[in-house]
């Protein structure tokens, strides 16, 4: 049998919207009348519409977080964050995996906004065109995590991928490193653009001369990495460090060093980042940069529920997070 919110009231000898208020805690009642009316609806087994609910409450409870693959480490890492911060607020989270697919993007996207979830949290280094145009057309907070909008339009989250990168590569250069490779990402990506930035600034600032065949643009990878160490290190002239865009390309670079017949850092030292738990159990132990991803994921459910709570009257803001070198033994000081 179904029972409804009348039958609560009534056998709970209250209003139906004193029953609406202590099942939404949306108005004070006393311990007493939640006391009555909790037993009510445990002795029914009584369970609200949730769709019902959401189209009274104007909320859902619900939050929608985009991410490209659940299997990558970094993700799976910043997905706790949020979903822990998510769940001390009594929100659920909706996971949707894109594999970076701009068509499966919008069918979640659009079915997220059907679901009438409060917000979303879309992890993307490089928002694409049709994320932002339905974020235009639909009022829905969002946050952009590990990425920074300069144009101010989104609020963001992220690190300072420039800095980063430039702490990088001088702490390679001050072991005395001065030609120094660097892996990275997809050029189009913003974030990798500031990376190397970062890294060709560094490079500038210590009257080191970049060059041509240094930059291997592939992908955040560990194939990307593999591949990109086997072209380099069949070069004679190779150089002695190599800065890569993620601890998997590190590894990847690690493992094609292994299969040149080189050492790692004796050889060739190599430079991670993120910091990854498989950074400092994998052999040698990688040195990196560390962003604190977890922190990434918590700042991000944080500033969504803020957004959420102003429902539309706040500004934009973006935040940005702290790094810092991880020093192992991936890397070493040249002795001449």
């Amino acid at each position: 049998m179904s029972f409804t919110i009348k039958d609560v009231a009534r056998l709970a000898n209250v209003s139906i919207a004193t029953v609406s208020r202590v099942l939404n805690r949306s108005k004070p009642v006393s311990p007493e009348v939640r006391d009555k009316v909790m037993k009510v609806v445990d002795e029914l087994g009584y369970n609200p519409n949730p769709v019902a609910r959401t189209l009274i409450m104007k909320e859902s409870m619900l939050v929608g977080v985009l991410i490209s693959d659940v299997a990558n480490t970094f993700i799976s890492m910043f997905v706790r964050g949020i979903e822990k911060e998510l769940f001390q607020h009594g929100y659920t989270t909706l996971l949707c995996n894109t594999n970076g697919d701009t068509e499966v993007e919008l069918h979640y996207l659009n079915l997220l906004r059907d679901k009438y979830v409060d917000g979303v949290v879309l992890l993307t280094s490089a928002p694409k065109q049709e994320q932002i145009d339905f974020f235009d057309k639909n009022d829905i907070p969002v946050i952009f995590s590990s990425h920074t909008d300069k144009d101010g339009r989104f609020s963001c989250i992220n690190i300072d991928d420039y800095q980063a990168t430039y702490d990088a590569a001088k702490y390679l250069i001050g072991l005395g490193h001065r030609s120094i490779a660097f892996f990275s990402g997809p050029m189009e990506y913003y974030q990798t653009v500031e990376r190397y930035n970062g890294y060709m600034q560094a490079l500038a600032d210590h009257g080191i001369e970049y060059q041509e065949g240094w930059l291997f643009d592939k992908d955040y990878d560990l194939d990307s990495g593999y591949k990109s160490g086997m072209e380099l290190f069949a070069r004679v002239d190779r150089p002695t460090a190599v800065c890569c865009v993620s601890d998997m390309v590190a590894i990847g670079a690690i493992r094609a060093a292994e299969d040149s017949g080189l050492r790692v850092p004796e050889d060739v030292s190599i430079m991670g980042f993120d910091d990854i738990p498989i950074a400092g159990a994998y052999r040698p132990k990688i040195t990196t940069v560390r962003q604190p991803v977890y922190e990434l994921g918590s700042g991000s459910a944080q500033m969504l529920l803020k957004q959420i709570r102003e429902k539309g009257t706040g500004s934009c803001e973006s935040k940005v997070l702290p790094h810092e070198i991880i020093v192992r033994e991936s890397c070493r000081a040249l002795t001449d």
